[in-house]
């Protein structure tokens, strides 16, 4: 008999779950049972959260159904929600209600998504077969002791099972050690600061009003905390030929803002794709990975070309040009077919421009820039990615995953590039250029930049305490800068395998059963954040190097090993996260 614990039950749990029930050998008993303080949808798609927070990803590429078995996000809202809110006992009045009117292209809030998942697990628990029985323990797992053909859980009591999945997805961590030092300033100086933390756990209602608020960084947490401010203030937002103006209360903070790179995240375009509908490589295809030998530099430079070859294919559309360019440029040099077919500089693709659009900006020109910035790209998003020739470029790049996971898989990186050039530059330009938040957001940014509410600093943010206040500024411009009670780390806590907060992780990793992944060059070995597990298996892999064949592991905590673990999976695709689930569940039941 296996007896199998899944330790999360949000999206990567419940799909673990299902691939269980799948492969499950019918001629054997098998136990789940499924941990979760939260039940189904754990932390992050909770229930009890705010309204304000919401996907960045449109409903109907949502889904936690392997081999589209069942109806995507945006086909169970429009078929199923209503019911299912009212079999649950959320009131009519509730504005979960309203979210069942959102059309598929639309983003919900996070909440919805979370009970999207609470009734997918009651309909896979609903006719089970005669051999599983499926158990959900609404307990927190934070301890556990391997012994010789046993694992004993320690949660609410001990339960012993047979094999375990951690799935445990985004956690807290303990503060780095300059975090820390803003802690104790703040704390001695009776300041507010919070460390990086899911922007719907932060107590906004402890910031005064009117006061001056300095937010670090410029990503997804950046925009949820646009949400979370106006909520918090009472304001609302007036739409005119598709411009908004923010409409004041009086309680407005100042938001002093900025990053390294002094720019938020590029939006996402219009969604003009249905399920399925994703980018198709020209160059990158199955048959040529199998043969690349080349560097991670040279395979993210043919990522650009794929995404400019459909950049073309859209300026281009009534040029009797086309077809051959394309077959030109895709197998000749960039610039000279530019210059053979004499396409202007101006009707170029120009990377830089996307990476770097402040690049010639002068910093005291920066803060008038930045909502002409903001203005464009609204623009550009606005022309869908299927009709906008940038967008449907960059949902390109974003979408042609696969030759990437397959280096990664087989291990074709070298060490320095696999930690340097692809997990750290590419990564950051990919997040910037492609996880960004919806187009609205970026609207209500803009408004709220024009009603002076919203103070951008140049590039290279800098935060220093002094005086008993926190004191932001931008190295390219120091003499402009802003004093305040209250600092903000405005991103997610990265993956950290040395920091992590749970429990069960760091008794793991006390105990020896886990092992810090990482490459090694020019004589150090560089962490990742991750924690290491056999790529082929998904086994975990403990301080002594040996794998624990009982024991798997995927999702966040091997963000770094694995890449991009944090995506929803989309329908009509064999998604990576089925792919790893179904993997695991082979294994185990071998």
């Amino acid at each position: 008999m296996k007896k199998i614990a899944i330790i999360g039950a949000g999206p990567y749990g419940l799909i673990a779950l299902e691939r269980l029930i799948k492969q499950a050998p019918a001629d054997e008993e098998t136990n789940i049972l499924l941990f979760d303080p939260l039940g189904p949808g754990g932390e992050v798609w909770r229930s009890e959260q705010s309204s304000q927070v919401i996907m960045n990803t449109v409903m109907q590429h949502v889904t936690v159904f392997a081999e589209d078995q069942g109806p995507n996000l945006a086909e169970w809202s429009r078929n199923y929600a209503k019911d299912y809110l009212t079999t649950i006992g959320v009131p009519s009045s509730s504005d979960l209600f309203a979210e069942t009117n959102l059309g598929k292209n639309e983003y919900c809030q996070r909440r919805y998504y979370g009970i999207y998942q609470q009734w997918f697990y009651q309909e896979l628990v609903k006719n089970l077969p005669t051999h599983i029985t499926v158990s959900l323990i609404k307990e927190y797992v934070d301890d556990l002791t391997l012994e010789t053909n046993q694992i004993i859980l320690s949660a609410g009591k001990p339960y012993v099972v047979t094999d375990l999945i951690l799935a445990t997805g985004h956690g807290g961590n303990f503060l780095s050690s300059t975090e820390e030092e803003n802690q104790q300033f703040a704390n001695a100086h009776k300041l507010f600061y919070q460390g990086p933390i899911n922007p719907a756990d932060t107590p906004l209602e402890v910031i005064k009003n009117n006061e001056t608020v300095i937010l670090r960084g410029l990503g997804l947490s950046f925009y949820d905390y646009i949400g979370l401010f106006v909520d918090k203030w009472g304001g609302a937002f007036s739409e005119v030929d598709s411009h908004l103006t923010y409409q004041k209360t009086g309680k407005e903070n100042t938001l002093v803002v900025g990053s390294g790179r002094g720019l938020p995240y590029h939006t996402r375009p219009k969604n003009q794709k249905d399920a399925g509908e994703d980018a198709e490589p020209k160059i990158l295809t199955k048959k040529f990975m199998e043969v690349f030998g080349g560097s991670a530099e040279e395979l993210i430079d043919l990522l650009k070309k794929e995404a400019e070859l459909v950049y073309y294919q859209h300026q281009l559309v009534n040029s009797p040009i086309r077809e051959a360019f394309l077959r030109d440029y895709q197998l000749g040099d960039r610039q000279k077919v530019l210059t053979k077919y004499q396409i202007l500089v101006a009707d170029q693709f120009d990377w830089e421009k996307l990476f770097d659009p402040a690049k010639d900006i002068t910093p005291q020109d920066f803060p008038s820039f930045i909502k002409t910035y903001l203005a464009n790209d609204i623009a550009e998003a606005e022309q869908g990615n299927r009709n906008g020739a940038i967008a449907a470029a960059l949902d390109t790049y974003k979408e042609l995953q696969e030759p990437f996971n397959y280096m990664l898989d087989h291990e074709k990186f070298k060490p320095k590039e696999y930690f340097e050039d692809f997990f750290g530059n590419f990564n950051r330009n990919y997040s910037f250029l492609t996880i960004g938040a919806p187009v609205i957001r970026q609207k209500q940014l803009l408004a709220l930049a024009e009603a002076g509410i919203i103070e951008f600093l140049a590039p290279n943010m800098k935060v220093e305490k002094e005086k008993g206040q926190f004191r932001t500024y931008s190295k390219q411009l120091p003499e402009r800068q802003f004093s305040a009670s209250y600092l903000i780390e405005a991103r997610l806590p990265a993956t950290s395998f040395k920091r992590t907060k749970n429990k069960l992780l760091i008794q793991m990793r006390k105990k020896g059963y886990l092992k810090a992944h990482g490459v090694f060059y020019d004589g150090e070995f560089h962490e990742t954040g991750a924690l290491q597990v056999k790529r082929e298996t998904h086994q975990v892999i403990d301080k002594n190097g040996q794998v624990l064949p009982h024991v798997f592991c995927y999702g966040i905590p091997l963000e770094g090993l694995d890449w991009l673990n944090a995506a929803s999976p989309r329908p009509k695709s064999h998604d990576r996260v089925f792919q790893l689930a179904e993997q695991i569940a082979s294994n185990l039941f071998i």
